[in-house]
C-alpha cells in the first residue's frame, strides 16, 4: 500500500531562535511518518512532511510536549 505524502504548516509563537528550530525538528522527526520538518524562525512557522495518516493533533501535541504551543 503507497502512503500519500502531505504538508501541514503550524504555527508556533513561541520560536525565538536556531535552538528552538533544531528542538522543534528533534520533536517531530521523532513521530513514525514525519518525512521532513522545515522551521522558519522569522514567521514562527513549523512545515512538516509526513505521511497522510499523521494527523495535525498528533504535531501539535508533540510541539506542546517539546515546549512549543502551536496553533
Amino acid at each position: 500500500m503507497e502512503t500519500t505524502r502531505q504538508e501541514t504548516t503550524l504555527s508556533a509563537p513561541t520560536i525565538v531562535c536556531g535552538g528552538c528550530a533544531g528542538a522543534i525538528k528533534n520533536a517531530l522527526g521523532k513521530l513514525d511518518g514525519v518525512a521532513s520538518v522545515e522551521v522558519d524562525v522569522a514567521t514562527k512557522r513549523v512545515r512538516v512532511t509526513h505521511d497522510d495518516g499523521v494527523a495535525r493533533e498528533r504535531l501539535v501535541e508533540a510541539l506542546d510536549k517539546a515546549g512549543f504551543p502551536a496553533e
